[in-house]
């Protein structure tokens, strides 16, 4: 059982950030949302500064930085970035969220159901689109056959590789395993009587994935010293393809380590994973602690500082709003940090 302080708890149950009241006292707490305290703290969400700030930003009350197909995913800027921050936020529905969802869904869905660097085929991203399905899930998009489309699009990847749904990179690593969260939160996102049997096998497949690499482990030992060979080689291409494959037949790789981002907590995360948000997506599934868990879980718990958690990623591009500071307390991670501990292991407030 995971001791907590009463006091971290009335930290996290502050005026100053109405989302993570309300949300406190509907998870750590179990209060009931119907109450009509909680609900007025509900009703507050969107008077809360970060959420304000990017809606005040919304150009002609439908998009964000520019109305263009290939601005969507502006870095930090675009109308997919604001509204992937505005669901993590718990933001509250309006006609302006309404409004940017219709706006990615004319300019940045491909005709293959995928969210698009450019509405194109080409340039549909996986992770992206997982992005987007959980914020339109959770926008009431559910039944909307748009969303559907990108399902399809997110679980075809997933059967057609097995899981390894991205393109071949670089480095040894097989794909980019920081995907795989972000789809087990979309799929697992969709409520459990409207799981079909194909999506129930995406979900095990990526909950799979995550068990094999106990969380966080994916890279090959020798990725470094690959690609240092990459760089002072400056092979390209098919060539590197063929040379990778060649090196790994010569020099298998049978222990995994971990890649040091993953053990660096952040709020909100991007297209990046880590630990903690790994952790949510199968805590959010009510999966049980397994020993492959056991390590990141002992992670979480190490991190916390006088029983809160550091923001510790920072993003490098301009965004409309700071929602916390960076290398300073976080009552983002501390909340999730806090709702992974109580699933795992239980919360007690002392």
């Amino acid at each position: 059982m995971y001791e907590v302080k009463q006091e971290i708890i009335d930290w996290l149950l502050e005026d100053n950030n109405p989302p993570l009241s309300y949300l406190t006292q509907i998870n750590l707490l179990d209060s009931n949302s119907k109450e009509p305290a909680i609900d007025e703290v509900r009703r507050k969400i969107n008077s809360y500064k970060p959420i304000q700030e990017i809606l005040q930003n919304q150009k002609e009350n439908y998009y964000w930085f520019d109305k263009k197909k290939d601005k969507n995913y502006k870095k930090y800027l675009g109308s997919f970035w604001q509204l992937l921050f505005l669901y993590e936020m718990h933001a509250q529905k309006n006609e302006q969220i309404s409004n940017g969802i219709e706006h990615i869904f004319s300019t940045g869905q491909a005709p293959n159901g995928g969210f698009s660097i450019s509405g194109t085929n080409s340039l549909s991203i996986p992770c992206l689109t997982a992005n987007m399905v959980r914020m339109l899930i959770f926008f009431d998009y559910r039944r909307d056959e748009r969303t559907n489309k990108a399902i399809d699009y997110i679980l075809t990847k997933l059967e057609d590789k097995d899981g390894f749904i991205c393109s071949p990179l670089t480095s040894l690593i097989k794909n980019c395993y920081m995907t795989i969260p972000k789809v087990l939160h979309a799929l697992g996102s969709i409520p459990e009587k409207d799981r079909t049997s194909r999506v129930q096998n995406g979900i095990n497949i990526c909950v799979q994935r995550i068990l094999d690499n106990q969380i966080f482990k994916y890279v090959p030992e020798r990725n470094k010293e690959w690609l240092k060979y990459v760089n002072s080689s400056k092979i390209k291409g098919e060539e590197l393809f063929l040379e990778r494959s060649k090196f790994l037949k010569k020099n298998p790789s049978k222990v995994k380590v971990a890649k040091p981002g993953w053990i660096k907590f952040g709020f909100p995360l991007n297209y990046n994973s880590d630990i903690l948000d790994t952790m949510r997506s199968l805590a959010s599934l009510g999966i049980n602690l397994k020993p492959e868990m056991e390590h990141a879980i002992e992670i979480i718990k190490n991190k916390a500082v006088d029983g809160k958690w550091i923001s510790e990623k920072q993003y490098k591009s301009p965004m409309y709003t700071q929602i916390e500071e960076h290398k300073k307390e976080s009552k983002w991670i501390t909340f999730h940090a806090l709702l992974v501990l109580k699933h795992f292991e239980g919360l007690t407030i002392i």
